[in-house]
């Protein structure tokens, strides 16, 4: 894709630093462009950070469960469904995904570009 843009800062990365960069230069009233390879939000909404910490919290409430008894609180033994803890995650995922989105950064005013970037001059990518 060639387009010729000369916007006041270009943010390659749709992650959480990205994300941030981009949205707060665009409300100092900076021309923004942000290009995003793979999904918005990043690897750490769709594949790390939120995943993981949703399963910790499934873990977390899975443990309590199983030491409930020690403060006089009877449950049984917990049984853990994979499909609804999976199920919980990417409602996790999808509950932030709206922040994070095309849609959110657009009207923000920041160019959304989704393509590979790399610098190949000191201002040109």
């Amino acid at each position: 894709m060639t387009r010729r843009l000369a916007p006041d800062l270009c943010v390659i990365g749709a992650g959480p630093g990205g994300l941030t960069i981009a949205a707060g230069a665009s409300q100092l009233g900076a021309d923004v462009v942000l290009v995003e390879k793979g999904k918005m939000g990043g690897d750490c909404l769709n594949y790390g950070c939120v995943p993981s910490k949703a399963l910790i919290a499934a873990a977390h409430a899975s443990e309590a469960a199983r030491r409930a008894p020690l403060f006089g609180v009877d449950t049984g033994p917990p049984v853990v469904d994979f499909a609804r803890v999976h199920e919980h995650v990417h409602g996790v995922i999808e509950a932030i995904a709206p922040n994070d989105s095309v849609e959110r950064f657009e009207g923000l005013g920041v160019t959304v570009i989704n393509e590979v970037a790399r610098f190949t001059g000191p201002r040109t990518i």
